[in-house]
């Protein structure tokens, strides 16, 4: 058999199978969404380094005693060293949404999912570091522990309620609208 026959046979062959649905997927709206999420993930990073550096112009600005100093100094330690860890996961999350392809459907849910695990980690780095800038602030101002404690306190009450409405709303939008996407792909199959 030559391989003019082969083609022959191969073009006269028709098959009755009807072709599969093609799944649509709303790229152009993934996209908008991701690109949403990244700026906020900027901003976000921006304004960590703003904070950041205004708590350390308060610790280097105010005067202590040397259990103050030991306070504070572990505080701002602890904090950074945080700080490199989550920094680094975000930043690892950041680039990782860059560069998935949007049209997939894989990608979605891996957007997604990372999306959701970020958001809590952000929220456990926030709940993380706001006793650490109380006592760095608290500790920069007063010597008294007592006061120092209260104040620590204080803030990680009010921080968890405030961050997690914060991320809620910064970020569990985003989250939604790629839910919905994926609710509408597998309503389509």
């Amino acid at each position: 058999m030559n391989f003019d026959n082969l083609k022959d046979a191969w073009a006269d062959d028709r098959t009755d199978d009807i072709p599969l649905a093609v799944r649509k997927i709303p790229l152009d709206e993934t996209a908008s969404i991701v690109a949403r999420l990244r700026r906020n993930m900027q901003r976000e990073f921006l304004l960590q380094v703003i904070g950041f550096v205004c708590l350390i112009v308060v610790v280097l600005w105010s005067p202590g005693n040397a259990l103050s100093i030991f306070i504070v100094s572990t505080a701002v330690f602890l904090l950074l060293t945080q700080a490199v860890y989550y920094f680094s996961r975000f930043y690892l999350f950041y680039k990782a949404v860059g560069r998935y392809d949007l049209g997939l459907r894989k990608s979605i849910y891996k957007i997604t999912y990372e999306l959701e695990l970020n958001m809590e980690i952000y929220k456990s780095f926030n709940y993380c570091i706001a006793p650490l800038v109380a006592l760095i602030v608290a500790g920069s101002m007063t010597t008294s522990l007592f006061v120092i404690f209260i104040v620590s306190g204080v803030a990680q009450i009010i921080s968890f309620f405030l961050f997690d409405l914060y991320v809620r709303t910064r970020y569990g939008r985003r989250l939604a609208e790629l839910k919905k996407i994926m609710e509408d792909l597998e309503t389509e199959e």
